[in-house]
């Protein structure tokens, strides 16, 4: 599908501006009625800008929602993100699109497809640094990729793993990849390994990795060889799911465990994150108490499995992920197929502000209706 050049709105130099200056109110520093008042007008005139993609207009126009009157984030339309599938989401011009950023999946999985315009990348950037400076201070420091260095060759496909070593090597100083490829098969790279254990530690280094590549490829290799490693000034980003591998996960704590004893990492600074491609740009790491936070470019939503009503403070539902990053695509509102809670709307004894919740697992497919029906049906109300 592809759009003509003529029906897109130019973007509101006022949203522009009210993305570029929402870290003035800090990452972690927005109570909910703030987040709603700041954000609301933001995502209105998005969505009304939206309207140019005819796959969006024609759900709304299904809905009778005016995107000028929309009363509060949780009316605001939501696309299940399996629509990234089935539909070209772009709201902007074709010749503005300089990436298309594929999800990761199983071969007999469609993956999504995600336009992004440099205006998109930037405010994504430009989030990921601030998380990480969060959590891990103001310098830069050497960054751990626990992956192989062709992932992030330019040459090959833009997938949600490429998304997530670029993204978070923004922070690096310096980058260290600790795997290899042999033939097919991911390994650990001795020399690599070398580089690593000569840093001495009590140097300040940060580590990403999928959750199911440490699992399935590190921790063996480790074991086998009979390596801990002493990074006590470390902290370590993984997420991502266990893709195929749901027969060896393991919990979050167990994994926690592990990975001390063979990395040497302090246990509060493993820190298992929530992040989609769909919305990438944002991560919702681990804090202290080990809940998930929501930076002030963004809102979390938990809805009602069956009747998709937002859910009450701990009741598990569908995670919706709110945001003004995305200019290219209408990802303004997407539900997910994973499950959460909201732990508190405010407290936390980390000391952010804001509602913090808890990943729980993805939906099981029988637990919820087709959501591509009802991207073409009720939107839920």
């Amino acid at each position: 599908m592809r759009l003509k050049d003529s029906t897109f709105l130019m973007i509101d130099e006022r949203i522009e501006l009210a993305i570029s200056r929402i870290w003035d109110y800090g990452v972690y520093d927005l109570n909910e009625n703030d987040r709603e008042e700041i954000l609301l007008p933001v995502i209105r005139a998005q969505t009304r800008d939206a309207l140019v993609n005819p796959h969006i207009r024609s759900f709304i126009d299904k809905l009778s929602v005016n995107p000028d009157e929309i009363p509060s984030l949780e009316l605001v339309p939501w696309v299940p993100v399996t629509m990234f599938k089935e539909f070209d989401l772009a709201t902007v011009p074709a010749d503005d699109i300089v990436k298309i950023l594929r999800s990761s999946g199983t071969t007999s999985q469609q993956t999504s497809k995600i336009p992004l315009d440099k205006v998109t990348i930037q405010n994504q950037n430009r989030s990921l640094s601030k998380i990480l400076a969060n959590y891990l201070g103001p310098k830069r420091l050497t960054f751990i990729v626990i992956d192989h260095p062709e992932i992030n060759d330019p040459r090959n496909e833009f997938s949600a793993r490429t998304a997530g070593v670029r993204g978070l090597s923004l922070y690096a100083r310096k980058i260290i990849y600790l795997l290899k490829k042999e033939g097919d098969t991911l390994t650990v790279n001795p020399d690599a390994l070398l580089e690593i254990e000569q840093l001495g530690k009590n140097t300040p280094v940060y580590l990403f990795g999928f959750t199911w590549i440490i699992w399935s490829v590190c921790i063996p290799y480790f074991r086998k060889h009979d390596i801990c490693l002493n990074l006590s000034d470390a902290t370590l980003f993984h997420g991502g799911g266990w893709k195929n591998l749901h027969k060896i996960a393991v919990g979050k704590d167990f994994f926690a465990i592990e990975i001390q004893k063979l990395f040497g990492i302090p246990s509060n600074r493993i820190l298992d994150f929530y992040g989609m491609a769909e919305q990438t740009g944002i991560i919702f790491p681990d804090c202290e108490c080990g809940f998930k936070h929501v930076p002030s470019c963004a809102k979390i939503i938990i809805r009602n499995i069956q009747t998709l009503k937002p859910c009450d403070i701990g009741e598990r539902g569908l995670i919706e992920v709110m945001s003004i990053l995305p200019v290219s695509y209408y990802g303004q509102a997407l539900l997910t197929e994973d499950t959460g809670r909201i732990i508190g709307l405010d407290g936390c004894h980390c000391g952010r502000r804001g509602m913090f919740f808890e990943f729980l697992n993805r939906v099981e497919r029988a637990e919820i209706r087709g959501c591509g029906d009802t991207f073409r049906m009720d939107h839920g109300r």
